[in-house]
């Protein structure tokens, strides 16, 4: 597939609104992104093929979401690639101290806010394998130059030079291109030549990491339990989650008790791959470890993500514990924020200077996020028997009771909404996420509401909002404007119960379904972005 996709560029520089350094999801995600919004896309990979072990394994509703706005998901549903899963927390026993399903949380929260379950496990070699196809096909289909190295980036001002050589040939070239984003992980070159102050937050740690499949079906099916396990132990801390076509991955600390040696050797990773697998009660004769590596976690992220015409998404721009699973998730609401600026900025609705709030926005959630995730993992490692204790406890109470579990929950999936940006400020419902309701067009059929939006921004309104703004806004920004009890239905009333509880009319989303403002007066929302667009 990647030979079919990849073009040899003649002698004169191609030129691109948009080059991709960096094709994993993240980058192949923005691609797509970007297709779709209609621009001439490069995308530039240094490996000739996709990685063959997963390394990204959960989405998060938000992500799900995601996916679903970028007409991915039904796909990688219809080809076996995701599930829904749930997660539990157990002892260094196997000994279950909480857990977040159906029964002890409620499918209302389960599945509450972005219209997704919050784990959702995917297979990431056919996930990266769909994206690209998706991107490479098809009306404005993106150009991909697998197997190649970006050797030099020269922002000109105007415009962007990257250098690059075939690794299979050396032949060098040249792309042009308006901006360039670096997708290229925790080396990126893009991120070294914006040559920025890095933040750290203070955390390393190295893990051992297992891939391994079971070629048992039968096995697989009935002997490794579905979703992800989070075991919480100061000497045995780690993660086991059963992906998909027979993956099983364990992320469990080097220095535990049960990887206490030395690891030179490809025979020592394999023992240690075992002993591993039999420490948490498989055999691990029915196990093909595929990978068994070393890898080092750090926390933290470069002090900007925008340099002139170049910026940073995903690992390039944040690294990131696994604790909270949260590292492709930030990537992939990176992909989605940027694509709709980017946009934005390449048909003339906005300056670029609209590319700054992608730093604005994007930066600080992550950092809270990567924090979270710090701490997360330092409590789970905690070795303190009145912590452990009082953590038990609270663990004890939520297996007893389902609001104490609702409430862990909530804080276990909370996130920080937007403060600054792109935003209108006037209402607290701004910068925070629009929920997605199932509803109904006016043929009767049951969608869930993006499916009428797009990849557009929207008016959602309970009246007719009308004027020269209104207008403005459909006609020059290509916005949607959907009027409850017309262009769709809420036989539930959950949008009529959500607008009375915040008294409100109208809502104005973005194109990543982000809560640009809300209020009683659609026209006026209108009114504020199009005025924060020509600044």
């Amino acid at each position: 597939m990647e030979n079919e996709m990849t073009t040899e560029p003649g002698d004169r520089a191609s030129q691109f609104d948009v080059a991709i350094v960096g094709c994993g999801p993240v980058g192949a995600l923005l691609a797509n992104l970007l297709k779709q919004y209609g621009h001439k896309v490069a995308v530039l990979e240094r490996e000739p093929d996709i990685f063959y072990a997963p390394r990204g394994m959960a989405f998060d509703d938000e992500s799900t979401r995601i996916m679903q706005s970028a007409g991915i998901l039904d796909r990688l549903k219809a080809e076996g690639h995701i599930y829904q899963a749930d997660s539990e927390l157990i002892d260094r026993s196997g000994k279950r101290l909480g857990g977040f399903d159906r029964r002890s949380v409620g499918e209302d929260l389960l599945s509450g806010l972005h219209g997704h379950r919050h784990l959702t496990l995917f297979h990431q070699p056919s996930l990266e394998a769909t994206l690209r196809e998706e991107f490479a096909t098809g009306e404005n289909a993106a150009t991909a130059y697998f197997n190649h190295e970006v050797t030099g980036i020269t922002d000109q001002g105007d415009r962007v030079e990257l250098n690059c050589k075939d690794r299979a040939t050396d032949e060098e070239h040249s792309l042009i291109a308006k901006y360039v984003v670096g997708c290229d992980g925790a080396r990126s070159t893009v991120r070294k030549t914006m040559n920025v102050p890095r933040i750290d937050l203070k955390y390393t740690e190295k893990y051992l990491v297992v891939d391994a499949i079971v070629d048992d079906p039968v096995y697989f099916r009935t002997m490794i339990p579905q979703g992800g396990y989070i075991l919480l132990d100061g000497k045995e801390a780690g993660v086991l989650c059963k992906g998909l076509h027979g993956h099983v991955r364990f992320d469990f600390l080097q220095h535990s008790e049960t990887i206490g040696q030395e690891l030179k050797t490809d025979e020592d990773y394999q023992k240690a791959a075992r002993d591993l697998i039999r420490s948490r009660g498989f055999d691990p004769e029915n196990f093909r470890v595929i990978r068994s590596v070393s890898y080092t976690f750090h926390a933290g992220m470069p002090s900007k993500w925008r340099v002139g015409r170049l910026m940073v998404a995903g690992d390039a721009a944040h690294l990131t514990p696994p604790w909270s699973g949260q590292g492709l998730n930030m990537g992939v609401r990176d992909a989605a924020n940027l694509s709709f600026k980017l946009n934005l900025a390449l048909r003339g609705k906005s300056s670029d200077r609209i590319l700054d709030t992608y730093d604005e926005e994007r930066r600080p959630q992550s950092l809270e996020t990567i924090q979270a995730a710090v701490d997360m993992g330092i409590r789970m490692q905690n070795t303190s028997p009145l912590q452990i204790g009082l953590r038990n406890l609270a663990y004890a109470l939520s297996r007893k009771s389902k609001f104490v579990n609702r409430l862990l929950f909530k804080n276990w999936i909370r996130k920080p909404s937007y403060k600054s940006g792109l935003l209108g400020l006037q209402h607290r419902l701004s910068g925070g996420p629009m929920f997605q309701p199932w509803v109904e067009t006016a043929e009767g059929k049951r969608v869930r509401m993006d499916d009428l939006i797009g990849l557009n921004f929207a008016l959602i309104s309970t009246d007719s909002p009308t004027g020269p703004e209104v207008r403005q806004f459909v006609s020059e920004l290509g916005g949607v404007v959907l009027k409850l009890d017309c262009d769709f239905f809420d036989p539930s009333e959950t949008v009529c119960k959500w607008y009375d509880e915040h008294r409100i009319n109208a809502v104005l989303l973005r194109p990543d379904r982000v809560i640009y403002d809300a209020g009683r007066d659609g026209q006026a929302l209108c009114r504020s972005l199009l005025a924060e667009l020509r600044k």
